[in-house]
């Protein structure tokens, strides 16, 4: 029995050698055979998104075009002319935009994506998670009525920064954002709940430093500084090659600070307001931007009257410092500025600013060029986006209405939005 049990096993253990050993050679023989080549692979191309009989506003400030085609490939505008001059690609969705007025998305160049209403949130409630939803929530907002970028001009800690590279994952729709992270201060500064607080010109230049490794798209300054302090920060942000954006007016009633940073060299200024006619006339000169942000001013200077406090002069004379910015050849961008309880009229309240700009000098196509292309200029991305042009990202938007005859067309009648060649809303 033993014998047998034996014999037995020596038959499965010569068993088991043969099949490892054909299987072996099955593999060798399988390899030295001449192999079929794989066919090529052919790729499809990408799929394009294509505007037709469009009435075209492209932000360049040109005249309108009339029957133009916009044709977008990879998130990009491909080309864009008189229908007679562009092939269209095979197999394109089409939108025919027949009666209809195309422009450039819309740019808010002036926001703080965290900032909300007291009267609606527990602002005791400090919390990045929190503020993170905050940001995403008005992103979105403004995305669904056709504002496809927004500048945020500081939010606290990392929130604007995080922001950004949570819509950059694709983990949310909404406007795309352009973010400087905290803002810069000093001890005691302006907006120091939103900003790094440093003192000494070295220690602003490392400041700079830190919110651009931080991913800040650009650098924003607010009084009170040394002109040490301003010059130190401005110098280091363009080495970096990055845009400046410089909070305006005086601090303690003093306005030196916003000529210092005029003199070193700042980019852009925030706010219509504490401007003296020398900054306003070297602005000019110097070919510095403002986002007048008006409307806020005016707000906030209603909402004090209705709290019987005295309205603060230097925002009741916003209007009459935006005349004088246009006047001395100051490009201006729209932007708005969520302060307080006016965040409750968002994302209405964008297009607020952009009827105080039509109501007060600018024509409805210079409007829409402050909407578009200024604005990206503002965002130091005016090679990216603002103007329907080829190789700018495809954002755009579809009217129901003619915004040269009736700006409120912005507000009113937005039909189809597209944002990178994806349609957001049809």
């Amino acid at each position: 029995m033993i014998q047998k049990e034996v014999s037995m096993s020596r038959f499965r253990v010569f068993l088991f050698v043969f099949l490892a050993l054909a299987l072996v050679a099955g593999i060798s023989a399988q390899e030295r055979r001449p192999q079929a080549k794989p066919a090529p692979e052919t790729k499809e191309p990408p799929k394009s998104t294509v505007v037709i009989n469009a009435r075209l506003i492209d932000g360049t400030g040109a005249s309108l075009l009339e029957n133009a085609t916009i044709v977008i490939t990879n998130k990009k505008f491909e080309a864009v002319g008189p229908k007679d001059k562009i092939e269209i690609p095979k197999n394109a969705d089409i939108i025919d935009a027949k009666g209809r007025t195309v422009i450039p998305g819309l740019i808010d160049a002036h926001q703080h994506m965290a900032n909300f209403a007291p009267s609606q949130y527990d602002t005791r409630t400090k919390n990045e998670s929190l503020d993170g939803f905050r940001a995403a929530f008005r992103l979105h907002q403004y995305i669904m009525v056709g504002i496809t970028t927004v500048k945020d001009l500081l939010s606290p800690n990392q929130v604007s920064i995080m922001a950004k590279k949570a819509y950059n994952e694709g983990l949310f729709v909404g406007a795309r954002p352009v973010v400087c992270g905290e803002g810069i201060t000093s001890t005691g500064g302006h907006g120091a709940e939103g900003s790094q607080i440093v003192d000494g010109a070295d220690a602003w230049r490392q400041a700079v430093r830190e919110q651009l490794r931080r991913g800040a798209d650009f650098i924003k300054l607010l009084p009170p500084y040394s002109r040490e302090e301003v010059t130190a920060a401005i110098e280091e942000t363009h080495a970096h090659q990055k845009f400046v954006s410089l909070h305006s007016g005086m601090f303690q009633g003093q306005y030196d600070f916003i000529r210092w940073g005029i003199d070193a060299g700042a980019d852009c200024v925030e706010h219509a307001y504490a401007l003296p006619d020398d900054v306003i006339k070297k602005m000019g000169e110097k070919k510095v931007f403002c986002v007048p942000t008006v409307s806020v001013l005016l707000v906030i200077a209603q909402n004090a009257v209705k709290q019987g406090r005295p309205a603060p002069k230097q925002h009741l004379e916003g209007p009459e410092i935006f005349k004088k910015l246009r006047a001395a050849g100051v490009r201006m961008a729209i932007g708005t500025d969520p302060v307080g309880d006016n965040t409750l009229l968002y994302p209405g309240f964008y297009f607020d600013e952009v009827e105080f700009f039509a109501a007060n000098g600018y024509s409805p196509m210079e409007t829409i060029v402050a909407a578009t292309k200024t604005g990206a200029e503002v965002c130091f991305a005016a090679d990216k986006y603002g103007t329907i042009e080829k190789g700018k990202f495809g954002d755009l938007l579809i009217l129901g209405a003619d915004p040269l005859k009736d700006i409120k067309a912005l507000r009113n009648s937005v039909q189809v939005i597209v944002q990178d060649g994806r349609v957001i809303k049809s």
